[in-house]
Formats: structure tokens, sequence, C-alpha cells
């Protein structure tokens, strides 16, 4: 009795078991990939939803959120690697801006810091003028490649007049603000005929404006990039607490 057709039996049988087995590899890539998909959009979307419940008062607007890197690893340990967090709709007291953070190690369940927030803010030339409000020394203001152009009055030698200036502005060292400080200054008034090379109090003195009480107590000014178009400034903290109360705890000058 022959059994020589056991063999290509056994092959065949063979070849099934590894189709299967690639199909079951295929079908749980597939999954794989849907899950990372799913997984994605809800943490962006929580992350979201998070950070605009916990803006500080006198801030609001919608904000975008996007996890990096492939985020099942990262659920699995419990923390975000790098989260970019983008706003172009804030609004800070009034005055619109943009927003672009990078923050990392951001924990999964809300608790805890995040670590080296880096990020800008920007405000367009036409929401500049509205900074004039937080100093009495001027009345109006706008931006001017490498500064800003400032109007207001003030008195000299009992004369009322008004003037316009450029100056320049730099981030304070603690980070807690900016310095506007005023260098070319004229007389505008055409009533008088004043000439005048500076104004005492105005010219070369220093305005501070406090830019800490709207942000996170954590966060510090570094930085300032200006043009005609719009005014650039950059953020950091070192941590940034990830919690309401964190968030909307803001600093002082």
């Amino acid at each position: 009795m022959s059994t020589a057709p056991a063999a290509p039996r056994q092959r065949r049988r063979g070849r099934t078991a590894a189709i299967v087995v690639i199909g079951i590899v295929v079908l749980l890539a597939v999954l794989v990939v849907i899950a990372e998909f799913v997984l994605r959009g809800v943490v962006d979307r929580m992350i979201a939803q998070q950070v605009e419940q916990s803006l500080p008062d006198g801030t609001t607007g919608t904000v975008d959120a996007h996890a990096e890197g492939v985020i099942i690893p990262q659920l699995i340990s419990g923390t975000l690697d790098d989260v970019a967090i983008s706003s172009t709709k804030l609004t800070v007291d009034g005055i619109p801006l943009a927003a672009d953070v990078t923050a990392h190690d951001v924990p999964i369940d809300g608790k805890g810091n995040v670590h080296d927030v880096d990020g800008t803010v920007t405000l367009a030339a036409s929401s500049v003028k509205d900074l004039a409000k937080y100093s009495p020394l001027f009345d109006r203001l706008s931006l001017v490649d490498g500064g800003v152009q400032l109007s207001g009055t003030t008195a000299v030698l009992g004369y009322d007049i008004s003037y316009q200036a450029r100056g320049t502005v730099a981030a304070q060292s603690a980070g807690k603000g900016i310095t506007i400080t005023p260098k070319t200054v004229r007389i505008t008034n055409s009533a008088l005929d004043l000439k005048v090379d500076d104004i005492p109090g105005v010219t070369n003195t220093p305005v501070q404006v406090c830019t800490a009480q709207f942000l996170p107590e954590a966060l510090r000014v570094r930085s300032l990039d200006v043009t005609a178009a719009k005014a650039t400034v950059r953020i950091t903290a070192d941590e940034l607490p990830l919690s309401e109360d964190g968030l909307q705890t803001v600093g002082t000058c």
C-alpha cells in the first residue's frame, strides 16, 4: 500500500496555515492603524478642551491640539512626548492674538506638570494699538520695523504739547513684562513753535508693561520680534502645571 499522497496534503495544509497567519497579522495591523487614528482624534480633542476650559480669566478662544508621534505607546506609558497647541482665535483682555506652543512630557491624566514649554504669541498691527491703555504716558501705539511709534500729550515749560515718538521694545530680564523706551521725539502741536530734542519724562523714559498678569504664572516672556505688520513674542516655561488651577493662576509684576 502506498502513502505518498500525504506529503502534498501536508504542504497544502502548511500553505493554508501560513495564509491564515498572514491574514491575521494584516487584520491586526489594520486594527492597530484604525485604533491609532481614533485614539489620536480623541486625545487631541481632549487636550484642546482641557486647555480651553483652563484659560485664565479675561482670555477666551478656541484651541487646536496635536500629539506628535505614534500615540498608542505613549498612552500606555501615561505621558505624551510632545504636544503642539495652537490658536488663531484667542482674545486676551479684549485684544485678539494668535498662539503656537509646544509642550513636552504631557501627563495623560491631566495631573502634574508639563515640561519645556516653548511657544510664540503673535499680535497683528491692528491689535497693538489697544496696548496704549496700559500706560498713562501715551494715547496711541503702532508698530514699526524694530520697534513702536507712540503718540501722547504732556506738559513742557508750562505748555501742553502733543508729541510723537519712535521707541524700542524689549523683554524684561525677569520675563514678566516688556519695556517700551521712547527715543526720537517730535512735537505735533501745529500752534506751538517749540523746538526740542527731547521731552523730559518721555524721551528715554522706560515704560513698563506687565504681561505676567495675562499669562499662567509659570510662563515668561523671553524675546520679541517686531515688524510693521506684527509683533511676535516668545514665551517659555521649564514646568507648567496642567491643572485648571495651575493654568488659571496668572503672574504678577
